[in-house]
């Protein structure tokens, strides 16, 4: 089954489903300071373990950026 999803608008297709964590850890990003939203809903850190994501899933990535 291939997991089709939208990262930023851009169209990702994985070969296999995966969780939010795995998808962060795929993409290599830091688990401080990252924001995920999926579907218009932002997804708590800790729930990122067991979140399953859906093909067809819209996902938002934000990085929290310190300044002043």
């Amino acid at each position: 089954m291939n997991l089709e999803i939208f990262i930023n608008d851009q169209r990702q297709v994985f070969n296999h489903r995966m969780t939010l964590s795995a998808l962060v850890e795929t993409l290599a990003l830091p688990d401080v300071g990252c924001v995920v939203s999926i579907n218009n809903t932002i997804i708590p850190k800790s729930q990122w373990p067991s979140y399953q994501l859906n093909s067809g899933d819209q996902i938002s990535l934000f990085q929290a950026i310190a300044g002043g």
